[in-house]
């Protein structure tokens, strides 16, 4: 291996990854750019992120007397989630149906019939909420409704409790969230929130609170929040799971890809220079050619098919196309399985670790020591100055080697 053959190796590498980082670039556009148009079309057909807000009280002594809020005594909700994961484009979106059933109680601390209020706010304006009723004492009471609340009077004795309930299903998007508190830190007391979910890999976003138990299995959970008295201004609130987003899966798959030509160019010249075989450098063009046609069908793929049929055509293509290729240029023999495994390790499974988020860089490291244990296996007793200085004639591919004329 001469020093000009190594400079015009590093050279297709420079280029291909400047092919691949052009890719990435390309589907993470094609990513962005559809995303918000559909995520506002899905948003449109099936509803947006449910904010759900702690509905107000209030009371007036009389007829034309300054209203006064009433405080609850306690609160109990149940809410069910059916979960719809829908596929766009590149991106999935966690689409779901939310069953809400609330039940909130309230006394009048004065000593008259006071009439009370009730102001529901909707999750969303212009969102459709199936039936939703306003009942007090089990008695449905007559509701207006006013710039996205929901609005119903009744009266309330002296000293005495009342129990309104209401509810209503709804679809949402990615997220629903419930305000116990109407504004900045309150004290919530005898509060009681079930969410029941048809999925168990619940997740809860970084500024909610976490249940205080969780029940269930593999078909669903059932998530409480209960608590006596608490201050706090926090929501409480459950994400929606979705599968891996295979548009930014290709980018990142896209712009990590150098790193697995480099292990396998590295593997290539390791394995030609001990077994005296010379690549041409026109040979690792055509070997990183048919890299790259792995992550150009995946990326073209991901958004027409399944993600792991698309990953395994597109590796069925690339391992065929440069193993076909090398069958040709070294023909069957030792060298040939060697560098078909190393695409495997190299192109496969270094892109399939991807799949698994938080765990790609441990994967990666694991295969780089295990490959660089294989090699300094393999070539610890290889006169590498013989081998970067050998002038006698090597072989390429299956030619012999051409005599020397007398």
């Amino acid at each position: 291996m001469t020093v000009p053959r190594l400079i015009a190796i590093a050279l297709i590498f420079v280029l291909a990854a400047g092919a691949w980082m052009v890719l990435a670039a390309s589907v993470e556009y094609r990513t962005q750019d559809t995303g918000a148009a559909l995520y506002d079309r899905v948003g449109g057909l099936w509803g947006e992120p449910q904010t759900q807000y702690v509905p107000s009280f209030t009371y007036a002594p009389g007829a034309g007397a300054a209203s006064h809020a009433l405080e609850l005594d306690a609160t109990t909700i149940d809410t069910t989630f059916l979960l719809d994961q829908r596929k766009k484009g590149l991106l999935w979106y966690a689409t779901y149906t939310v069953d809400f059933a609330a039940q909130y109680r309230v006394s009048n601390p004065s000593t008259g019939t006071v009439d009370a209020r009730v102001e529901f706010p909707f999750p969303t304006p212009d969102g459709i909420y199936d039936g939703f009723a306003i009942r007090v004492d089990g008695a449905e009471v007559p509701v207006a409704y006013s710039e996205g609340n929901a609005v119903a009077s009744f009266a309330l004795a002296p000293g005495a409790t009342a129990a309104i309930e209401t509810g209503y299903r709804t679809n949402g998007l990615d997220e629903w969230r419930y305000v116990p508190v109407t504004d900045g830190v309150g004290v919530i007391r005898d509060f009681t929130l079930t969410m029941n979910t048809d999925f168990s890999d619940v997740d809860f976003p970084d500024d909610a609170v976490s249940p205080t138990s969780t029940n269930g299995a593999d078909m669903g959970k059932t998530l409480t929040w209960r608590y006596d008295s608490l201050v706090s201004g926090r929501s409480i609130a459950l994400t929606m799971p979705r599968p891996m987003n295979p548009g930014p899966l290709a980018s990142r798959i896209s712009l990590f890809a150098p790193v697995s030509l480099l292990f396998y160019f590295a593997a290539l010249v390791l394995l030609t220079a001990t077994q005296h075989i010379k690549l041409h450098p026109v040979n690792y063009a055509f070997l990183a050619a048919g890299f790259f046609a792995f992550h150009l069908l995946f990326a073209y793929l991901v958004d027409r098919v399944d993600i792991n049929i698309a990953f395994v055509i597109a590796s069925l293509a690339s391992v065929g196309l440069c193993v076909s290729y090398l069958r040709v240029v070294l023909g069957k023999g030792p060298a040939l399985r060697e560098v078909a495994t190393s695409q495997f390790i190299f192109l496969v499974l270094f892109s399939y670790s991807f799949f698994f988020e938080g765990l790609t860089g441990l994967a990666v490291t694991i295969g780089s020591v295990l490959t660089l244990g294989y090699f300094m296996t393999k070539t610890g007793n290889v006169d590498w100055e013989t081998v970067f200085t050998r002038k006698t004639p090597e072989r390429v591919g299956l030619m012999p080697p051409v005599p020397e004329p007398h």
